[in-house]
């Protein structure tokens, strides 16, 4: 009964993601990106919607790696990527992440491949972000680009710890991509919490909590 649960969700979350896709605008505010590969972050609560993001930058990137926890919340999260076109890697929780970050590392090398990260995930706190993203462009050499969204409208999960975003059908996304070049863990750059729509010509970006 368990999996039979599961597969019905899987197949509603699908299903949302598809209907999303034919209703939903995106405005994107975009850099040209720069390299074969990249890595992309971005914040856990924009998590649902980042399937149909990275699907949009498939052909201006290497194939995207999504890093996905290894418990079953990741069950979820890897067949909507999957549903997208994507692939995944599940990384465990704590310090048992060490050894499948050598295995992720290994992979990206022998292939020309980008890696995604949610910067806070997969626990928290909320828009803190961890070392990873940061750690994976200083060890590749490859830059690093993060990426904000903002909802006109949106189902908001405010018992989460991440505040959770669905948008809603018919509803506009603002996403804001921005190429920070290699940077380091030691030198975390300043990341905006949400993308601000376009005022007329100028993008600009809005750090809101």
């Amino acid at each position: 009964m368990k999996r039979i649960g599961q597969r019905i969700l899987q197949d509603v979350f699908s299903g949302y993601l598809k209907l999303l896709e034919k209703t939903v605008k995106i405005d994107w505010q975009e850099e040209e990106l720069c390299g074969s590969s990249q890595i992309f972050g971005f914040w856990h609560e924009d998590s649902f919607f980042m399937n149909l993001v990275l699907k949009n930058l498939a052909g201006k990137t290497a194939p995207v790696d999504v890093v996905v926890t290894a418990d079953t919340r990741g069950d979820y999260i890897e067949h909507m990527i999957q549903k997208c076109g994507g692939s995944v890697i599940r990384v465990p929780d704590g310090y048992a992440a060490f050894g499948a970050l050598k295995m992720l590392m290994q992979r990206s090398y022998e292939q020309a491949r980008s890696l995604a990260v949610a910067l806070d995930g997969p626990l928290g706190p909320r828009h803190e972000p961890k070392k990873l993203a940061f750690y994976l462009s200083e060890q590749k050499g490859e830059d690093f680009v993060g990426i904000s969204l903002h909802y006109s409208a949106c189902l908001r999960m405010f018992w989460r710890w991440d505040n959770y975003a669905v948008p809603l059908p018919f509803s506009k996304v603002t996403v804001a991509v921005k190429d920070y070049g290699e940077v380091s863990k030691r030198e975390i750059p300043q990341l905006p919490v949400r993308a601000v729509p376009w005022n007329g010509d100028v993008l600009r970006y809005q750090k809101m909590i």
